[in-house]
């Protein structure tokens, strides 16, 4: 049943309000085909049963053709069918005088046109409908030769049931001009929030392809980072043991005899000199178990009190080993340094030259 209501609801229109009207008309067709079915039975008790059954009939033939031309997208045609199908059956007992009352009570149900127009119809079109009835009311007031406006009882009623259909028609006509432009309101708020909906999409597309982008090359830079960093800490490495050569080198110790050690020092001492060469001096003590360590002083240009703290200590070091120190290549510059900076060496033993040292050892 309901795919049923939904495949008769299925208007061909891309205009909403085409669609909405459409739909309505729809319903009100089915709706006034329901009433003839149950109307059936009522023909029964009727005195021509089968002219009321095959004017039945007819109705619902009509309503059925509403539908199919509302269907096909023509919703004002068919909105215009709908109301036409209401209005003849009602103006009908007028013209063929089956109730004494029809004159009176048809101009009355003809106000059912005027609401279904407001509701199948443009607002525009209640005008034309209410035009079309009073006309309708007047060909068949004249083709039933109905005397109209000269009873001082039927006249009354007659004035107010054509006010009514005006006074309907007004209502109606604003009614709808009101829900016209609350719907065309809503659309508008529609189509902007679905513009706005669309815009947030394609920004958020935008944002995400850029974050993604900047994410990728965010990443790129990190790896860069991080091959430069390996790289750097690689050639940090290399460079410590460069340097390490290099100080090994600065200070040599080198093996003249089993138990003798030559140091030959050359430039200036500073602080990280002085450690090392106690460092290598030491070392090498302890590897070969020499006897004697000949320190040659030659090629130091300046010994001051730091140098001869350093020396001093590294003598006082390899004694506690068991090596006895020997200072040698002390310049006469030197020499007049250190007497004048008051270091006591007395307790080393010093040579002028390394061959006056290996002589004596």
């Amino acid at each position: 049943m309901r795919s049923m209501i939904s495949w008769l609801t299925n208007i061909r229109a891309t205009n909403e309000d085409n669609l909405r009207r459409g739909r309505t008309t729809v319903v009100v067709a089915l709706v006034m085909i329901c009433l003839a079915v149950l109307a059936i039975p009522l023909t029964l008790f009727n005195s021509n049963p089968i002219i009321s059954l095959a004017i039945i009939v007819a109705g619902i033939t009509a309503y059925l053709i509403t539908i199919a031309i509302t269907r096909l997208g023509y919703v004002t045609i068919g909105g215009l069918t709908l109301i036409a199908f209401i209005t003849l059956p009602i103006l009908t007992p007028i013209v063929i005088q089956s109730s004494p009352t029809s004159p009176l009570t048809s101009p009355f149900y003809l106000i059912l046109s005027i609401l279904v127009a407001g509701l199948t119809l443009r607002p525009v079109f209640i005008w034309l409908v209410l035009i079309a009835n009073v006309v309708g009311l007047f060909i068949a007031w004249s083709v039933a030769n109905t005397p109209i406006f000269t009873d001082p009882l039927e006249t009354p009623l007659t004035l107010a049931a054509l006010f009514l259909q005006v006074g309907t028609a007004w209502f109606t006509f604003i009614g709808g001009q009101i829900t016209d432009n609350a719907l065309k309101e809503a659309r508008r708020s529609s189509n902007e929030a679905r513009q706005t909906a669309a815009r947030l999409a394609e920004l958020n597309t935008t944002l995400e392809l850029q974050v993604e982008q900047r994410t990728k090359a965010l990443q790129t830079a990190l790896h860069d980072l991080e091959q430069r960093t390996a790289e750097q800490a690689r050639l940090l490495a290399e460079n410590e043991q460069q340097r390490q050569v290099i100080r090994e080198l600065s200070v040599p110790v080198l093996p003249v005899h089993d138990t003798t050690l030559v140091m030959p020092l050359i430039g200036a001492l500073d602080t990280a000199r002085l450690v090392d060469m106690q460092q290598q001096a030491l070392n090498q003590i302890e590897h070969t178990n020499a006897r004697k360590l000949l320190i040659d002083v030659t090629g130091v240009p300046v010994i001051d009190t730091q140098v001869a703290k350093g020396l001093l200590q590294l003598v006082e070091a390899a004694r506690l080993m068991g090596t006895q120190v020997i200072l040698v290549g002390i310049r006469p510059e030197v020499a007049q340094t250190l007497v004048t900076l008051g270091i006591d060496l007395h307790h080393i033993r010093t040579y002028s030259t390394l061959q006056a040292a290996l002589a004596r050892r």
